[in-house]
């Protein structure tokens, strides 16, 4: 089985998935919580599965998201990839999302995550084989609007659907821009570790094999700290 650990927003969650079936799964509320309870869970529910030994890879939400949540996931991904000796994959955020929706090959998909600071993190993608989804160019991070222009200019005209805690949130002011694009329901707005999971199965056997020592998390804004008081954290 492959352990899935999502962790990048205010809901983390964690899975065991067989063959594309999520077999077990728990989520919990992770804000100003997560150090308390991710291990916990993560024993708990291998304890009630069969132990640790029933785990042949483990794949972990890199983000972007929450820079504290995601960097503890990923911590605690890699402690247990090294522990156990088996390979590690990361999923981006949007990629899980995405995966969430069970889209047929070739619908464009632009996800917008809140950012702070009153900015989303943007990303486009389109779905291929299998339902897995393709980025199609790096993600931003833009106010709404700029958000919403970028992606039109990017697909060519607007996208077939959009999903992320953002998107829920502004549905209004997005549908006002793209009239007949579907924004995905309110369960699709966070990421699930059972996706990251069986995404994770997709790319197990091309796993980098340093994946336990250098596997790191996916930035895309300076951290709090780098940008109120210049310091250089080499997080990116």
């Amino acid at each position: 089985m492959l352990l899935g650990i999502e962790t990048s927003g205010e809901v983390s969650s964690v899975a065991l998935v067989r063959d594309g079936r999520e077999r077990s799964g728990r989520s919990f509320e992770s804000r100003m919580k997560l150090n308390q309870f991710l291990t916990m869970h993560i024993a708990d529910m291998l304890e009630a599965s069969g132990g640790a030994s029933q785990i042949s890879g483990i794949a972990v939400g890199i983000g972007p998201g929450s820079f504290t949540g995601v960097r503890m996931g990923v911590a605690a991904a890699k402690a247990m990839a090294h522990a156990l000796d088996v390979p590690l994959v990361g999923v981006s955020t949007p990629e899980a999302l995405v995966a969430s929706l069970h889209l047929r090959e070739g619908y464009t998909v632009c996800v917008l995550q809140t950012a702070r600071a009153g900015e989303v993190y943007m990303t486009l993608l389109t779905t291929g084989d299998g339902g897995l989804a393709r980025e199609v160019a790096p993600t931003q991070v833009l106010r709404l609007a700029k958000a919403l222009k970028v992606a039109e200019d990017i697909f060519g005209g607007a996208p077939d659907f959009l999903c992320g805690d953002a998107a829920c949130e502004h549905c209004g002011p997005v549908q006002g821009v793209f009239e007949n694009c579907h924004v995905a329901h309110e369960r699709c707005q966070m990421p699930r570790a059972a996706e990251v999971a069986r995404i994770g199965e997709a790319h197990i056997s091309e796993a980098d094999p340093q994946a336990a020592y250098n596997l790191r998390p996916r930035y895309v804004r300076l951290s709090q700290a780098e940008r109120e008081h210049g310091v250089d954290l080499n997080l990116r």
